[in-house]
């Protein structure tokens, strides 16, 4: 089974970058910097294809990745700060030969404890109702289905975005919509390097217009209900701004989307 790394970098030494993931298949890394080029090198056993762009955006820097990807079976989306654990591409090959069911897997990575959106304890389906707690380095793939479903990240949501994140959520969003078949495995493949993050700076006024957006963008006329529980369900993240000036952020950002 043939599977292909799709990494997505800012301002990286890319060489060096790729050592340290300790990766086991080839890749395609697009580098958002201040050049631009396209080579394609050896490192650690492997063939990378490494594209520098100017442009920003989470979203644009996945897409180029899908873009330039070489025929192959599986996809596997991934970032800088990844650690892969020594025989995990094994995993990955196991996993899709033992579930032809399954057009899309959702695998562990291993994160701290602040982090830590999703943990999978079992096997199962994924579907319009908990598909939404995924990063988007746990998420693979099968590139024919990928292809023909069409989709791509959004280039309106997610770091160096307009909306400072959930790229993530809306591309499984839209291969949900497309029929795609996701199904979600407890196999752990490596863990997150800790570090600041790129887009989260504090619980403030961007956060919650790009959280309203994106509930508009993922659940359209129910936007406003589930922006409510959202806000009952985190108190924490708006002490210092109160419940009314959250919501009134949330729904700014949603207005923007229907404009």
């Amino acid at each position: 089974m043939k599977i292909v790394s799709l990494v997505s970098a800012v301002d990286q030494n890319i060489r060096q970058m790729i050592e340290g993931m300790h990766p086991e298949t080839d890749a395609v890394v697009v580098n958002q910097c201040d050049t631009e080029g396209d080579k394609t090198f050896s490192v650690c056993g492997i063939t990378v294809r490494q594209i520098d762009m100017r442009e920003r955006g989470v979203g644009l820097s996945r897409n180029t990745c899908i873009d330039h990807a070489p025929d192959c079976d599986v996809i596997l989306f991934t970032d800088e700060d990844i650690i892969y654990d020594e025989g995990y591409s094994g995993l990955i090959a196991k996993e899709y030969e033992a579930h032809p069911e399954a057009d899309a897997i959702l695998f562990n990575v291993r994160v701290c404890e602040a982090r830590r959106t999703y943990w999978n304890e079992d096997y199962a389906r994924v579907r319009f109702y908990n598909y939404g707690r995924y990063p988007a380095y746990s998420i693979s793939i099968r590139h024919d289905k990928l292809m023909a479903s069409g989709v791509r990240f959004p280039l309106d949501f997610g770091g160096g975005a307009k909306y400072i994140n959930g790229e993530d959520s809306v591309f499984l969003h839209d291969l949900l919509k497309a029929g795609v078949r996701i199904y979600r495995t407890p196999v752990c493949l490596g863990e997150e390097t800790e570090r600041e993050s790129t887009w989260f700076k504090g619980y403030d006024e961007r956060f919650f217009v790009s959280r309203g957006a994106l509930y508009v963008r993922l659940y359209g006329a129910n936007a406003i209900p589930r922006a409510i529980l959202f806000l009952v369900r985190h108190k924490y993240m708006y002490e210092e701004i109160g419940f009314s000036e959250a919501y009134r952020l949330m729904k700014r950002g949603m207005r923007e989307m229907t404009q």
